[in-house]
């Protein structure tokens, strides 16, 4: 006997009962009143709910609110005898979170059921999200560097920049009209002493003036 000979011994209906039973994928096939009317295991290891709570309920009622309308477009198009293929829709697992679902499914018109095989695309779909996110993300962090990266005229004396469109602006108001930031306005530390030194320097003469008025009063 050899190894291509086993499978002969073992009964079809079992071999399709344990291909049911162990797939990793989820399987079922629901009638056209909306019921599932099997499931494998898959299901209840993927949502949470049993096998008897999934089936006790139409399979409308698991679907994600928004996604309902086109899943039952979807199901009446296989009703008329075409097929699912890579449909997408979301199912509410027991503890009110929602997986992402992958089906392919085509009709028995005889038996009036709809054979179905889904995925678990959750994973996939969040790292899809994720990088769409990063990509908008760097698409506007592009757009507000744009013409920062660019050689730029300057004044040498003003230090105004010229726009594109020939008008020479400050720097704040050139990065403002370029990239949206906004500006708030303090003082550095050197310019502060800069700055007092020189105050004090203008207040100078006063002061020595109102020493001298005052002398002169002493002295009176």
């Amino acid at each position: 006997m050899t190894p291509l000979d086993v499978p002969a011994l073992t009964p079809p209906v079992d071999m399709e009962h344990r291909f049911f039973e162990l797939s990793l994928d989820l399987l079922c096939y629901a009638d056209f009143s909306g019921y599932f009317r099997r499931l494998n295991p898959a299901w209840e290891a993927t949502l949470g709910f049993t096998r008897a709570e999934l089936m006790a309920r139409p399979s409308i009622e698991f679907v994600h609110p928004e996604d309902r309308e086109r899943t039952i477009r979807q199901n009446r198009e296989v009703k008329s005898g075409g097929q699912a293929r890579s449909f997408e829709n979301r199912y509410r697992c027991k503890d009110g979170s929602w997986r992402w679902l992958l089906w392919n499914a085509t009709p028995d018109l005889d038996r009036r059921v709809i054979y179905s095989v889904a995925r678990d695309v959750t994973a996939r779909k969040a790292a899809e999200a994720e990088r769409e996110r990063l990509v908008i993300e760097l698409q506007a962090a592009l757009a507000e560097v744009r013409t920062l990266r660019d050689y730029l005229p300057i004044c040498s004396y003003c230090r105004k920049i010229r726009n594109d469109e020939n008008y020479w602006q400050n720097v704040e108001s050139y990065i403002t009209s370029q990239t949206g930031t906004q500006f708030s306005h303090g003082i550095c530390p050197s310019c502060y002493t800069t700055v007092m030194d020189e105050h004090l320097a203008s207040r100078a003469p006063d002061r020595q003036a109102t020493g001298d008025d005052a002398a002169s009063r002493d002295t009176a």
